[in-house]
């Protein structure tokens, strides 16, 4: 004969377990918290430029692009790389893409 008993369901939900961060998530919440407190301090007139040291530029550029979409300003924040630098700026950043040129004219 088995014992029966009324259980809630509510009990028989397992129990999440907290997982330890990696290595490579820890490294990534610094250095993205790094970024953010920069991008934060940035004022319009001056530009950040972030030389890739550690980290490679995929890297680099992955974190800004996380990092920036986060950001309150992400609709007034400009990024572009330029030589291998990456940079962020509140105006639009000489050099880079997406500026408008002048059409030549032909003198005849």
């Amino acid at each position: 004969m088995a014992r029966i008993k009324t259980v809630e369901l509510v009990s028989l939900i397992p129990e999440k377990k907290e997982r330890k961060l990696s290595a490579r998530q820890i490294a990534l919440m610094k250095r993205e918290s790094e970024y953010e407190k920069a991008i934060n301090k940035l004022v319009k007139g001056n530009a950040l430029a972030f030389e890739p040291t550690e980290e490679k530029l995929p890297t680099l550029r992955a974190s800004l692009h996380r990092v920036i979409a986060r950001n309150e300003r992400a609709d007034q924040l400009q990024f572009a790389i330029l030589g291998g630098i990456a940079y962020v700026a509140l105006e639009p950043i000489p050099g880079a893409r997406g500026a408008r040129r002048k059409k030549l004219r032909l003198q005849t």
